[in-house]
């Protein structure tokens, strides 16, 4: 068989070609579906019961339990009514039993859509097998891998501290109570070594018989279906009649019959939800794909806001207030100006003065309206306000802004709780930040 067969088989000039057959990636999206279900709920639970604790904790803890209660409900819902799973659903798939006979007198007998329909209907023991391989045996394997983990899986027995049981290490003094917890000690080590064996073993199963479908080598998609003798098709056009509403078409009319429309949604909404389920999955997807886009940065809109509020970001800066809706690019902060009695103007005993040159500068090119010169101001640069060391050492800047030598800094707050500059309270040493570089 062509593998681009199995991608698309109707594009198959054979006349061989089964159009109801579905491809390899159809049944894997689907089986994806499921597994992606599960960790999306458990962590929108989790983020909502940061929240709300005191009401969605507990459910929280026993997830595993409440999400298989709820797609044992789902998915009995849609095995009893389409035939399929959940995500067989919604992909466009269901299960039909295989006839037992396949030859061309026993396609002939059973040709009439009828006579055809109630073959491949699933029996009750057919759903309830189905419920098992959906919702029991994804439970079970969580518990497992839960329990395989809990037992230190994954550790290294030397790492763990732990080693081989031994039958000479049980306390025969101890009578049939020692017995017993070497038997669960050894059962524990034979479970936490051999669990990843059976699992490979269980993925190189179901791999095999994914290969085989995948080449046309058998029908069926998973083993248990061979023992169900249940294949999984595509839904066709009489396969089902068109989609069943939300509401039951019987439902009195609510302004004839108010009460009795009341006890019929009322009676009707499991059916409403379940059914409900297949159209909030797909948007649900796209609200999030849209959140997704909206805080992204190739939004076409947030690109311009930001670009139109660069020239609104310089005036917050100079101005120190912002317009309304500049709500990206932030302004800086005031710079604090020093303090009157600060070491600035009022020096510290031992400060060792340094030789500034004022040098008169004259009118430049982005000064022609000023009538005087500037003359620069003696700015202390690179050095200590405390000391007057030029250049700092160990440079440390306080939370205003100003940087002074770690030893001058480190004693003046211990002694002062407070900014040499502008004077502006510093509660502790913690708050100092070194200057590297």
């Amino acid at each position: 068989m062509d593998l681009l067969q199995s991608v698309d088989p109707t594009n198959s000039g054979l006349a061989s070609t089964d159009p109801f057959r579905p491809s390899f990636f159809e049944l894997a999206a689907q089986e994806q579906l499921s597994d992606l279900l599960k960790p999306a709920l458990r962590y929108t639970l989790s983020v909502l019961a940061q929240r709300n604790p005191r009401y969605l904790l507990r459910i929280v803890n026993r997830f595993d339990e409440v999400y298989a209660l709820l797609m044992w409900a789902v998915e009995r819902h849609y095995l009893k009514t389409w035939g399929s799973s959940f995500a067989e659903n919604f992909y466009g798939l269901r299960r039909r039993r295989r006839p037992g006979i396949a030859t061309p007198r026993a396609k002939t007998a059973s040709s009439a859509r009828s006579t055809q329909k109630t073959i491949e209907a699933l029996r009750p023991i057919d759903r309830y097998v189905s419920l098992f391989t959906l919702v029991g045996l994804p439970y079970l394997q969580s518990k497992l891998h839960d329990l395989w983990e809990r037992e230190g899986g994954g550790v290294d027995d030397v790492v763990e501290g732990g080693g081989d049981l031994r039958f000479t290490d049980i306390d025969h003094e101890g009578g049939l109570s020692s017995r017993i917890k070497f038997l669960q000690s050894w059962l524990k080590i034979c479970f936490r070594k051999g669990y990843p064996y059976v699992g490979a073993l269980w993925q190189l199963w179901l791999l095999a018989y994914n290969v085989r479908y995948l080449f046309d080598k058998t029908p069926f998609w998973r083993p248990w279906f061979r023992w169900m003798r249940m294949d999984v098709r595509r839904v066709g056009s009489d396969d089902y009649p068109p989609s069943a509403p939300l509401l039951p078409p019987n439902l009195p009319s609510p302004f004839s019959d108010p009460l009795g429309f009341t006890f019929g949604m009322i009676r009707s909404s499991p059916f409403i939800f379940f059914e409900a389920l297949k159209y909030a999955l797909p948007a649900s997807i796209f609200f999030f794909k849209f959140l997704e886009w909206w805080y992204s940065p190739e939004n076409a809109r947030r690109r311009q806001r930001r670009g139109g509020n660069s020239s609104a970001s310089g005036n917050a800066v100079s101005g120190g207030e912002r317009e309304e809706g500049d709500e990206f690019n932030l302004a800086a902060p005031k710079i604090i100006l020093p303090h009157s009695k600060g070491v600035i103007y009022d020096k510290a005993d031992g400060f060792k003065e340094i030789a500034i040159s004022k040098t008169r500068l004259g009118l430049g090119s982005f000064d022609k309206d000023e009538s005087e010169p500037i003359i620069k101001k003696g700015l202390l640069h690179n050095g200590c306000p405390i000391c007057g060391t030029a250049p700092i050492n160990n440079p440390t800047a306080f939370p205003t802004g100003y940087v002074c030598c770690y030893t001058c800094s480190y004693s003046y707050v211990e002694q002062h709780t407070r900014c040499p500059v502008t004077l502006q309270y510093v509660a502790s040493t913690a708050e100092l930040r070194r200057v590297l570089g």
